[in-house]
């Protein structure tokens, strides 16, 4: 399976796995099954894991932290990456062989590379081409043919089950001594899931998300989640509802595992920002110190786990950074997406002196009408304008997107628009791209914080065409 590539391989694989997106009328017919489309999911993931030659029980040698949750899991994920290299640096300093650290995450901000890190980096350009072409080539080849689940099972896995079967690969051949795992929706159905004995899972806040494909209640919900659960592995989870947390009792009971609830870390300085971090960073904390203990890496000492908590780093959340080009204009970015992580975003952001102005756009399956509803009534913020883009970028092909029809997408932003017109009475602005939208507010506003949120898309965008990196 040796692939011979060279660093323009990475566009190359870029635009083939662009071709592997779920387009518009496939989501249309997820959605009108009610979800039973993914109730084949983990059949078909271990079909593609054979066909590239892994059997599942392989994943088990990953010593994989599998995390699930509505809001925070990639924030927790960023936090155990962060503890765990900070644990890693401590048995470099007593001699001993440092940890190779794996993880896998979604969705990303400018390169799709960033996904699948390695010691806190993103695979490099020709890595990611070579694992790329490796599983594309293997799922292509006639030879050993695929077993088919259902007369329906696709050939080729769609966009996300795709980087998860090569993110699986990697970390196979990269030999890692750890694999951190992010849920990409749910949990029961996701692909990350075909992991059988992870070391440890962990549950971030719930809430009502993905209804779909989840359900409308927040059991429906917790259910989903809950799924990644294995028999006799430790799960860890935060203070939940407690309709959710019955549900979490009830999966962990069936599966003889051990649960622990933790409540939020208190005087710990921590390196991402707002206080529902807290709730993240002890999961985190919990989430190394079991996998410590259970694999007998690296004994968890507090000071390396408070120096881990205070480091850590997750772009595109509570993040802010000064306009290189109009100095007096500060952007921050947040991706919040839901009410509740908006509801955050604008206690973290809020202000009653400063003038703000707000640029937005709610991903095609959001309620832009609850999140800017939201925004609106949770903090204090003197907002003097508002900007509103799809999540289209002219800047590289990582930022292809073929979910949605583009005319659906600009006529969502004039709804979002009206939304904030009748809420404010703000001045309102709808352009047809990032790009767009950053040029009109760098050369319309001085003087001003600019907060970017509804998507992580749209902050993945901003990102790249204000500040030009993470």
């Amino acid at each position: 399976m040796d692939t011979n590539v060279s660093a323009g391989s990475y566009l190359a694989a870029v635009r083939d796995l662009n071709n592997l997106q779920t387009n518009y009328q496939v989501i249309q017919q997820i959605k009108a099954s009610g979800g039973r489309m993914n109730q084949h999911s983990i059949p078909e993931f271990t079909a593609f894991l054979e066909k590239l030659g892994h059997c599942v029980k392989d994943l088990n040698k990953l010593n994989v932290i599998h995390v699930a949750g509505t809001k925070g899991k990639g924030s927790t994920c960023a936090f155990t990456l962060s503890i765990l290299s900070q644990l890693s640096s401590q048995l470099e300093e007593e001699g001993k062989r440092p940890l190779k650290i794996g993880l896998f995450t979604s969705p990303h901000l400018i390169q799709v590379r960033e996904r699948i890190q390695i010691n806190g980096q993103p695979i490099s350009q020709i890595d990611f081409a070579k694992y790329f072409y490796q599983t594309h080539d293997a799922l292509r080849s006639p030879h050993p043919p695929l077993r088919k689940v259902s007369a329906d099972s696709p050939d080729m896995p769609m966009y996300f089950r795709f980087l998860t079967l090569m993110a699986y690969h990697t970390f196979l051949r990269e030999h890692v001594d750890v694999a951190i795992m992010e849920v990409g929706v749910g949990g029961e159905y996701d692909s990350t899931n075909v992991v059988q004995q992870p070391v440890v899972c962990g549950i971030a806040s719930l809430g009502i998300d993905h209804q779909n494909s989840l359900g409308s209640t927040i059991e429906e919900i917790a259910w989903h989640k809950a799924g990644i659960i294995k028999h006799k592995v430790p799960v860890v989870s935060v203070e939940q509802v407690p309709e959710a947390l019955r549900v979490i009792e009830e999966r962990a009971k069936e599966n003889d595992a051990e649960l622990r609830v933790v409540k939020p870390v208190d005087n710990v300085e921590l390196g991402i920002q707002g206080v529902h971090q807290r709730a993240n960073a002890a999961l985190a904390t919990a989430l190394c110190r079991t996998w410590a203990h259970r694999t007998h890496n690296v004994p968890a000492s507090d000071l390396y786990i408070a120096r881990g908590l205070q480091l850590a780093n997750w772009p595109g959340r509570s993040q802010s950074f000064p306009s290189p080009r109009v100095p007096s204009l500060t952007w921050h970015v947040d991706g919040a997406h839901t009410t509740e992580s908006m509801r955050a975003c604008a206690n973290w952001f809020s202000s009653t002196s400063s003038p703000c102005v707000l640029l937005f756009n709610a991903a095609h399956n959001r309620d832009a009408r609850a999140l800017l509803e939201t925004l609106h009534t949770s903090a204090p913020c003197n907002f003097v304008g508002a900007v509103f883009c799809p999540n289209v970028s002219t800047q590289r092909a990582d930022s292809n997107n073929f979910t949605v029809q583009k005319d659906n997408e600009l006529a969502a932003q004039w709804e979002s628009a009206r939304v904030w017109e009748e809420l404010t009475g703000n001045s309102v602005k709808v352009v047809p791209s990032i790009n767009d939208a950053v040029e009109y507010v760098e050369n319309t506003y001085t003087d001003v914080r600019v907060l970017a949120t509804g998507s992580l898309h749209l902050v993945g965008g901003v990102l790249d065409v204000a500040k030009g990196s993470i």
